[in-house]
């Protein structure tokens, strides 16, 4: 079950904050909203001001990684939560930095800043154990998330992706094209986006013929469950490339 999720002050403090005639701007009241960090999330870079239980090489290895956030769960790769709960509150970036033992304008995506909005994430009345515990919104495409002295930037992917298994294979869509792959050099099909079709209930399916593959994808609006890990996604997808079909899971279905 979803737990109560609340806000604490981040609209009494954004609106004060932005009547002071200061320079910097407060943020929006709805950067404080859980809706704020619905979609998925990926580790584009790193800021390492301070003392980090993580060292350089480690960092890096976070790279790529996707964090997504739903409406009743979290996942960052296998690791998933389906009791999540969020607090979500504005800090004074002075403030927040001194609770990290870091001096004034030492992290730069928060420079020419006097609030953020610190998000919290909790899984079963325990805080989240690894990366995107704790969100720091910058705008509505990037994220800040402090881990092990780590702060590593997150930036929105608003492209469509899908997982299978046995054999593994991914599949990317956004608005340039299509790539249906098996990492382990089975298969690599790329085509320009189709146009979609609708199909019922609130589905799409997309249709490509290249010189070597036909390729159609199936994208329906249910609960689906990796294979393996047992994470949540939000479609059940169906690719069929030259006859074979594969089943696998996706994100939230794609409005291009």
């Amino acid at each position: 079950m979803v737990k109560d999720r609340r806000v604490v002050g981040a609209s009494l403090l954004a609106l004060g904050l932005a009547g002071c005639g200061g320079e910097a701007e407060a943020p929006p009241a709805a950067a404080g909203d859980h809706a704020a960090l619905m979609g998925e999330w990926r580790v584009v870079g790193h800021e390492a001001p301070g003392i980090s239980a993580l060292s350089e090489e480690q960092a890096e290895a976070w790279l790529g990684a996707r964090l997504r956030i739903n409406e009743a769960w979290m996942a960052l790769g296998e690791t998933f939560c389906e009791g999540m709960s969020h607090e979500a509150e504005s800090r004074p970036v002075d403030e927040l930095l001194a609770g990290y033992r870091l001096g004034d304008e030492s992290l730069p995506p928060l420079d020419g800043r006097e609030v953020v909005v610190e998000h919290r994430l909790g899984c079963d009345d325990r805080p989240w154990s690894t990366l995107g515990g704790t969100l720091l919104w910058l705008d509505e495409t990037r994220l800040l998330a402090p881990w092990e002295g780590v702060f590593f930037v997150l930036e929105r992917d608003d492209g469509f992706r899908a997982y299978g298994n046995e054999p593994f294979w991914n599949l990317a869509i956004d608005e340039t094209g299509l790539r249906f792959a098996d990492p382990f050099g089975g298969f690599d099909v790329r085509t320009p986006l189709p146009e979609a079709e609708s199909l019922e209930p609130g589905g799409r399916a997309y249709h490509a013929q290249t010189e070597a593959h036909a390729l159609r994808v199936e994208i329906l609006p249910e609960t689906c469950r990796d294979s393996m890990a047992g994470a949540p996604f939000e479609t059940r997808v169906t690719v069929t490339l030259d006859g074979e079909r594969f089943e696998g899971c996706g994100g939230a279905v794609p409005a291009f």
